[in-house]
């Protein structure tokens, strides 16, 4: 074989390296094919990262549980009264753990033991997930499919009133976002849930039209077993400037005749005074406010309604009683009033739960 002389290679050689690049320029292309772009960082679902929306039968990538930093051992649900007009707030208590959220949705589900309460969710609905997306403030609860059986609108508004205040009762979450075997729905029985809900302005409302002034109080229930919140138009006299008297004065007003509810301070009984220093507030009643003369669920009704009325708002933890003017050692059933009395731990307590 001749040997090709040097001005061959020499001539050719920019022919041959320009090949070589044209080479490895389509390797590089077809390599490449099918690969997706890589997800910016923080971003969590690709495309859908706007709204945080799952598709059809997928859960949003990089959730994590709903779980507290400590252990718990009690949370707050809502059941219906025994009528079914009203949502009541229990504390269910169980063995403690972080999985505070899960539990909460379980026990709601399941409903409260006995008769005395009804539950907000037909039997068959049964908790598939419950999560939080990233660092976000929404917590996901995805149900079964009976969910979608329930029919009637009113029932409807009021498990999903009672689901978003059970979770948003609970530390970081302020938003729900309701799911059907891990999709979005868009209504359910004419209740859209094709968003985030946040938590209600109230549980229990008697306003007769929207742009009317509202105060939220406790009043009992039908059996006189649990306090119920219901918020009531501002009585006469009081003013939105000032809310702790205006609800101590619509305590005293007691519930609407039709309302079904109890009163739980003593018919008669006025308002002396009432004073907000600090966190303390000091509440002067007349001397019927004791008409009752005796009776430990009476007594009780009237302290917890009163405490858990004026603690809810910002700012007060203590309330102290003072009646015609002066401090007294103890109500007629012996509860101590020479002191402030605190919030008292838990609402309507379900210890059997």
């Amino acid at each position: 074989m001749v040997a090709a002389p040097p001005d061959y290679w020499r001539r050719g050689r920019p022919r041959i390296v320009f090949l070589c690049l044209v080479l490895l320029f389509m390797i590089l292309v077809v390599s490449g094919c099918g690969r997706k772009a890589p997800t910016p960082a923080g971003s969590s679902l690709g495309s859908n990262a706007g709204d945080n929306v799952p598709g059809p039968g997928e859960k949003p990538r990089e959730t994590r549980p709903l779980l507290y930093d400590r252990e718990l051992d009690r949370v707050l649900v809502y059941f219906l009264t025994r009528d079914g007009r009203y949502l009541v707030p229990v504390t269910v208590s169980f063995n403690p753990t972080r999985e505070v959220a899960k539990v909460a949705m379980e026990k709601l589900l399941a409903g409260p033991q006995g008769d005395s309460l009804k539950p907000v969710f037909p039997e068959g609905v049964k908790l598939r997930d419950i999560y939080l997306l990233n660092d976000q403030q929404t917590v996901y609860v995805n149900l079964t499919r009976e969910f979608l059986q329930i029919k009637d609108a009113r029932q409807v508004d009021l498990a999903v009133k009672a689901l978003v205040l059970t979770m948003t009762n609970l530390t970081g979450v302020k938003e729900v976002q309701i799911l059907v075997e891990g999709s979005k729905v868009s209504e359910v029985a004419g209740v859209k849930l094709d968003a985030p809900l946040p938590r209600p302005g109230n549980v229990n409302s008697l306003l007769k039209d929207e742009g009317q002034k509202g105060v939220q109080v406790f009043f009992g229930d039908a059996e006189a077993q649990y306090l119920v919140p219901v918020t009531v138009p501002l009585p006469p006299g009081a003013s939105e400037n000032n809310l702790p008297r205006a609800a101590v004065l619509a305590l005293l007003a007691g519930p609407p005749a039709d309302s079904g509810l109890t009163r739980t301070i003593w018919p008669g009984t006025r308002l002396l005074d009432l004073k907000v220093e600090g966190n303390l507030a000091t509440v002067d009643f007349s001397r019927q406010v004791i008409g009752y003369g005796g009776g430990s669920a009476v007594e009780t009704a009237f302290i917890k309604s009163l405490l858990f009325t004026l603690t809810q708002f910002a700012g007060l933890d203590r309330v102290q009683i003072l009646i015609e003017g002066q401090k007294r050692e103890y109500l007629p059933e012996g509860t101590p009033i020479n002191k402030p009395l605190s919030r008292p731990e838990a609402l309507n307590p379900l210890n059997h739960q």
